[in-house]
């Protein structure tokens, strides 16, 4: 029997969910105090599994007794599969429980141990490395917005209100669809509409801002290899300004060259010097081309 007929709608499905949201909430609140009684330390340090271990109860609970909820009995819906012919396997009723109430954390714990991985391997280029690791802050950021975006999918054509249920395929139906009310679902339509556009316009603010981050990086990088250029020149420069200077030119010797008296010049200074005098521009002692040595690997 196909049951496509019977699809339940947002209102229903809605209601189902802030049920059974009501009662883990309690039962949650039940757990802590029971935690509190073993000891102030314990509850400190136990007490955020309470939700969670409430959630995975209450509805494990359900699912392995192939039960409906509170909440789905509230509102005469029933769980069954992608192709609205049967109730879901148990396994994939708990599938669905564990991505819905432990998905989040678990894709953190894989983007936190692939982000060690990266960091770890030397083998990666620091480019690549940084690139990556960009990456995984941007998918840390991403589940808020992948789930706002479903449900604003949800809001608009009722297909699925979980992104667990869509994974796993699960759809829900009214078991007394003859019988549901008949009203407007606009409503929901322009809540989707309206979730559609928030989430746009917070994901074109995000990446504007990324944007002007990476501009900034950019820039910062510019100024900071103009930085280092301006050092080395000023280095140089300064290594320049303290080497020893020719007499003739009044600049750092080039090709030093040595005459017999002991005295050092730039070659092409002391050749065009000897063109017009044969003595040393120092201690004039008499001096020829053929006695002056240009020196090798002299600093």
């Amino acid at each position: 029997m196909d049951f496509r007929n019977a699809r339940a709608r947002q209102p229903e499905i809605v209601r189902s969910v802030q049920k059974d949201a009501r009662y883990t909430n309690e039962l949650a609140e039940d757990l802590s105090d029971i935690l509190r009684i073993t000891g102030p330390r314990n509850w400190i340090k136990y007490n955020q599994l309470c939700q969670l271990l409430a959630q995975l109860s209450y509805h494990g609970f359900a699912s392995v007794n192939n039960l409906q909820t509170l909440g789905e009995e509230y509102t005469g819906i029933i769980q069954v599969d992608g192709n609205y012919k049967q109730i879901p396997s148990r396994l994939l009723q708990l599938v669905a429980i564990i991505l819905e109430f432990g998905g989040d954390a678990l894709f953190l714990r894989l983007l936190q141990k692939l982000e060690l991985y990266i960091a770890e391997h030397q083998e990666i280029v620091p480019t690549a490395k940084k690139q990556l690791q960009q990456l995984i802050q941007r998918m840390r950021q991403s589940p808020s917005y992948i789930k706002a975006l479903h449900k604003s999918l949800f809001y608009l054509d009722a297909s699925k209100y979980q992104l667990s249920k869509r994974t796993t395929g699960i759809n829900y139906v009214l078991i007394r669809h003859w019988l549901q009310p008949e009203f407007s679902l606009y409503g929901y339509k322009i809540l989707g509409i309206i979730t559609f556009l928030q989430v746009t316009v917070s994901l074109a603010i995000g990446g504007w801002e990324a944007w002007k981050e990476h501009k900034r990086q950019q820039l910062e990088a510019l100024k900071q290899a103009g930085k280092r250029f301006l050092q080395r020149e000023a280095s140089v420069k300064s290594s320049a300004s303290d080497a020893p200077q020719c007499i003739l030119c009044l600049e750092p010797r080039q090709n030093n060259s040595l005459t017999p008296c002991g005295h050092l010049f730039c070659w092409n200074c002391i050749l065009d010097w000897l063109e017009e005098r044969d003595e040393c521009p120092l201690c004039r002692e008499s001096l020829k081309k053929s006695q002056v040595i240009q020196l090798q690997n002299y600093a």
